[in-house]
């Protein structure tokens, strides 16, 4: 069975973008050797995070982020089983949003969802739209 599970956190420190490109980097290997896919938004120090895959597999790799040092205030804000990915279409596969430029990619991306009419991923595109207009 599919999961998808949102998360937002603030970093622990003032995480410098080289750091940022590490956690990512290191998130992307974990993930495709999981089959995790996703999309992970940074912008003035706080992370939101979608990640989807086998209910086991987003478990886990929820579990350590919840215990990773970097992070801290983490909310978990969706937690669903579901029967099918919402970002397995994104271009960028799994990804760090760091510029107006992948913002903006991002944006058109959900547009896109948008026309799906999925009751999930409404509520994925709304919570990642209100993430990128009030850090933006």
């Amino acid at each position: 069975m599919l999961k998808t599970v949102c998360y937002i956190s603030d970093a622990r420190l003032s995480e410098p973008l080289e750091n940022v490109k590490a956690i990512y980097k290191k998130a992307k290997e974990n993930n495709l050797k999981h089959d995790i896919t996703g999309v992970l938004i940074f912008h003035k120090g706080n992370f939101l995070q979608v990640l989807e895959g086998m209910a086991e597999s987003v478990d886990q790799t929820y579990e350590k982020i919840r215990f990773d040092s970097r992070h801290k205030n983490i909310i978990k804000v969706i937690n669903i089983k579901t029967e099918q990915r919402i970002f397995e279409d994104y271009s960028f596969g799994f990804t760090i949003v760091k510029s107006s430029n992948e913002f903006k990619e991002l944006t058109e991306y959900l547009k896109w969802l948008k026309n799906a009419d999925n009751k999930i991923a409404n509520k994925l595109i709304i919570m990642v739209e209100n993430f990128i207009r009030n850090v933006g």
